[in-house]
């Protein structure tokens, strides 16, 4: 009886020593990976304890003492932390090699549409001014008044051999007005890309070439308008039609076929044609640095074409009453006929312009001066200040302007400048006095101090005066006289 009770006790201890061990072995901690080891390798194992804990069982002691685990929990641990020391103890599969990304490309800092533009504020004040409108219309005679002289927006994109340049105007100047302004389509041939083109061949609207004043962006000149002159026969400095220019060396050249109606015409037919006859303009000049400090640029230009006398339609017999005494009663001698009338068909008249233009750059140590001029003359080309029309007249008009101007830099934020304009619409008037026919003067010479501050490139502050002697006034006596139209003009523009 003591022999088999001595033997189910001693199995019983081997059972509980093995669960013990089994148990120890499981809880055991999963040594860290070296923190420094390479990815994949076999982390760093931890010398386990060569003295266990003594059971509390009296089993004996295992044969191999340095395969024996740590102290393990107490008994009570739940088997789910066996399992969790189990899959802590796992290595870790090594990740799959990284693949290297493929190159980006460097972003072009070039944009696809260049974006550009400015407007011009300004406030004018003239003298000849006043609280009425003229006679027969809606138009104000006054002009002391702020207005948005020009608010343009261009965008331009160009490719290896063709462009598109679009320009959008808007201004307050006879009311709010807003449309488009230029539009050129172009193909040209640049074998030197930091020259121009070779040649160019542009269609639809643009900047005649004639001169050095009417290519001119307003964005760049510092006086408020152009001459006089320029303005009488170039009147809105665009038309329609095509242009073929270029540059070789120190020489430029440029040819247009337009259809001879431009921007600005008062003949009614503003970038129309009311004739089949196109107006041809061309420009030849070159520009050159014979010193260090100097560079000179001039050209000639010419235009011909035809203008347009608008005929009258037919008219039937009518009668009409002319209330000579003011009293309201038809009376005898107050009822006049009219006949009837056949229509005039219109006519078209010849009219041309040359001119030519010289600039000279000084380029001096408290910045640079410049110094430039131009001359015009033709016959019957005024279409903006006088209009021409020598059917009306009777004979041929001829006109004559010129300006001379210069430009002195004060520092690279100030400038002062000075121009004299002198435009004669028509060399050839007369005038009748005391039943004779004597010549008159039209002339009308304007002189036009300036000074202006800049921040170069951003923006500009301008005041411009107007001394200007015509004789577009009459005495007492009916002879011509000086109007008193002096004017001066403040104005502020804004780049984009």
């Amino acid at each position: 009886m003591l022999t088999n009770r001595f033997r189910f006790g001693a199995v019983s201890s081997a059972v509980a020593w093995l669960g013990w061990t089994a148990s120890a072995f499981a809880q055991a901690p999963a040594s860290e990976p070296d923190a420094d080891a390479e990815v994949g390798a076999e982390p760093t194992s931890s010398t386990p304890s060569t003295s266990p804990a003594t059971p509390p069982s009296a089993a004996p002691a295992p044969s191999n003492p340095s395969a024996t685990p740590a102290a393990p929990p107490p008994p009570a641990a739940s088997a789910a932390g066996a399992g969790a020391g189990t899959a802590a103890a796992t290595t870790p599969a090594p990740p799959p090699p990284a693949v290297p990304a493929a190159p980006t490309p460097a972003a072009s800092t070039d944009p696809l549409v260049e974006i550009t533009g400015y407007a011009q504020v300004e406030f004018q004040s003239h003298a000849d001014s006043e609280e009425q409108l003229l006679q027969g219309s809606n138009t104000t005679l006054n002009q002391n008044r702020f207005l948005v002289r020009r608010a343009r927006l261009t965008a331009k994109r160009a490719w290896e051999y063709t462009s598109l340049e679009l320009e959008l105007d808007g201004n307050t100047t006879n009311g709010p007005s807003f449309g488009l302004y230029r539009a050129e389509a172009s193909a040209f041939y640049r074998p030197d890309k930091k020259k121009g083109p070779l040649g160019q061949l542009t269609l639809g609207m643009f900047r005649l070439p004639f001169g050095y004043e009417i290519p001119e962006s307003s964005s760049t000149r510092w006086f408020m308008e152009r001459s006089l002159a320029s303005r009488a026969l170039f009147p809105g400095e665009i038309d329609v039609g095509g242009r073929l220019s270029g540059e070789f060396g120190a020489f430029r050249y440029a040819g247009a076929l337009t259809n001879g109606e431009p921007l600005g015409s008062r003949g009614g037919f503003q970038l129309q044609d009311p004739n089949k006859n196109k107006d041809f303009t061309f420009s030849v000049g070159a520009k050159g640095d014979p010193l260090d400090f100097l560079t000179l640029s001039g050209g000639v230009s010419a235009n011909t074409g035809r203008g347009f006398h608008p005929g009258t339609s037919a008219t039937k017999a009518s009668m009409a009453w002319a209330d000579r005494n003011d009293d309201g009663i038809i009376d005898p001698g107050e009822i006049e006929p009219n006949a009837a009338r056949a229509a005039v068909k219109s006519e078209t008249f010849e009219r041309w312009a040359i001119g030519g233009d010289i600039q000279l750059e000084f380029r001096t140590p408290i910045g640079s001066t410049k110094v430039y001029a131009e001359m015009i003359a033709g016959k019957n080309m005024d279409r903006g200040f006088f209009p021409a029309d020598p059917v009306s007249a009777g004979q041929d008009l001829r006109e004559f302007g010129y300006y001379i101007g210069i430009l002195q830099d004060v520092t690279k934020y100030g400038v002062v400048g000075f121009r004299v304009d002198y435009y004669d619409p028509n060399a050839d008037a007369t005038d009748s006095r005391a039943g004779k026919t004597l010549p008159v003067e039209n002339t009308v010479t304007t002189f036009s101090p300036l000074v202006g501050v800049t921040l170069p490139k951003r923006a500009r502050l301008s005041f411009q005066y107007d001394i200007i002697k015509d004789f577009l006034a009459r005495d007492v006596y009916g002879v011509p006289a000086n109007l008193e139209n002096n004017a001066w003009t403040l104005r502020l523009q804004v780049n984009l």
